[in-house]
């Protein structure tokens, strides 16, 4: 609690309910000392009953992360975000294989495709806040010769991003023009996170 006037202000602590180290760096970067907890939730089968777009998709798994956790965790602002890669009017999550992931890659390159982003708040067992933004990748013709030595030094961190990619690092080798916010696309939104968590009184933000 602290005082404003003659008016005791809440400050909320805050989890992020990701088991995502890029999310967790973002934050911790940024100087936020936020606790993460992975959420209970089983995206294959929420995935498999869905039956919106990959925006709407994107806004669904953000709030049910969230959710997972604010439900347990009560008087706590709780951070769930998902990206979902939207090419041809498909939804790409996570590959399955490095097969998979250069399946993918060779399916991109040369052409757009978007990155559904969204992140929501959650406060006890209610959604509060929702953010949505939709970058837009463009991929270079890359060779074959170079895709095999993308996919040998990037190994299983291929895996852990939707669409096999990340555009930090090697990564960036991929693309030929990127339009949208640099953090969005590592994972969070963090300006207009970090200025939601100010508003809300996160006890980790800095006034």
């Amino acid at each position: 609690m602290t005082k404003k006037g003659n008016k005791t202000i809440k400050k909320y602590k805050t989890i992020l309910a990701s088991s995502s180290q890029s999310r967790r760096g973002i934050l911790k970067d940024a100087g936020l000392n936020i606790l993460s907890k992975a959420p209970s939730v089983d995206e294959d089968a929420l995935k498999k009953t869905f039956k919106g777009g990959p925006k709407r998709l994107a806004i669904m798994l953000a709030e049910e992360k969230a959710l997972s956790i604010s439900r347990d965790h009560k008087d706590t602002l709780v951070i769930g975000a998902d990206q979902v890669l939207s090419f041809a009017g498909k939804a790409y999550g996570k590959p399955k294989s490095l097969n998979q992931a250069k399946e993918s890659l060779r399916r991109f390159k040369g052409k757009t495709h978007k990155l559904e982003s969204a992140t929501a708040i959650a406060l006890n067992g209610k959604i509060i806040w929702r953010h949505q933004d939709s970058p837009a990748l463009k991929m270079r013709d890359f060779s074959d010769k170079f895709l095999n030595l993308y996919i040998k030094k990037a190994g299983k961190k291929t895996l852990l991003s939707a669409g096999g990619y990340s555009i930090e690092k090697e990564g960036s080798q991929l693309f030929s023009k990127i339009e949208g916010d640099f953090f969005t696309i590592i994972g969070l939104p963090l300006i207009p996170l970090l200025k939601k968590l100010r508003i809300l009184n996160s006890a980790e933000v800095c006034e």
